[in-house]
């Protein structure tokens, strides 16, 4: 692999509320059944709206409630990394992968959750919140790269580098991510979330209850230093090496 893409909600934070449900519920919206959030989805999905309209029609009803800057990266302040994430970054970007963020989250949102972790990667792609000089909201810059678009991001990509698809994988979790496949990138699926991973068209491979992001590496055919498999550890934090199942098992091998 030369290129790793990654979504961001569901697949490199440890789950809970995404940003736009989360801010749909801190304005005291309903997002049940029949409710405006839900209606907008639905219209999306059934082309009735576009994106962008999409982006609009959330934006009037965040700005007629109040939503600011500050609310929103409050908001986001909820949201945690997956375990190894890290080292994970790093790993990748040590071999030489160029690595991406694809998401129909917030690109303020991915940057603060990330940290100082953004350093490791080449493009982070998102919608744009957009605010005036007193940090309230003035309305969303839809991304292009979200559903349908993220298989256009990888074409993008590979017309862009010259990378083969075939050394391209994407890593997502959910159905927003099922038309990736389409670019013919290598594709795989961890903590799957409204998805089916038993159609291994759309998913190339899967991994279930995936609670640390290291275990994908041997999934991307990268494999670990003999000082990454065997540690002292740090004793005085009582912190210990992390070994991946599969990595667990070849290290028990005769």
């Amino acid at each position: 692999m030369k290129a790793i893409i990654f979504d961001f909600d569901g697949t490199l934070t440890k789950g809970g509320d995404n940003i736009w449900k989360a801010m749909w519920k801190y304005l005291g919206y309903d997002i049940g059944q029949g409710s405006l959030y839900r209606q907008l989805f639905i219209r999306f999905l059934s082309h009735d709206i576009d994106h962008q309209t999409w982006c609009d029609l959330s934006a009037d009803a965040f700005m007629e409630r109040g939503i600011s800057k500050d609310i929103m990266l409050n908001l986001a302040k909820n949201t945690e990394l997956i375990d190894g994430a890290k080292e994970t970054f790093k790993k990748l970007k040590e071999n030489g992968h160029s690595l991406h963020v694809v998401s129909g989250s917030m690109t303020a949102v991915i940057r603060q959750v990330l940290g100082d972790n953004v350093k490791y990667f080449d493009s982070i792609n998102g919608n744009e919140a957009l605010f005036d000089e007193d940090g309230n909201m003035i309305g969303i810059k839809g991304t292009k790269y979200d559903f349908e678009g993220k298989a256009r991001f990888v074409e993008e990509l590979i017309a862009k580098t010259g990378i083969d698809k075939s050394d391209i994988c994407f890593v997502g979790n959910g159905d927003n991510d099922e038309w990736v496949y389409k670019s013919g990138c290598k594709t795989l699926c961890i903590n799957p979330e409204d998805t089916d991973t038993s159609n291994t068209t759309i998913w190339h491979k899967s991994i279930d209850n995936l609670t640390d992001l290291r275990d994908i590496l041997p999934a991307l055919n990268v494999a670990p230093t003999l000082q990454e498999l065997i540690s002292n550890g740090d004793e005085s934090n009582n912190k210990t090496t992390h070994i991946c199942p599969m990595m667990a098992e070849f290290m028990c091998k005769d």
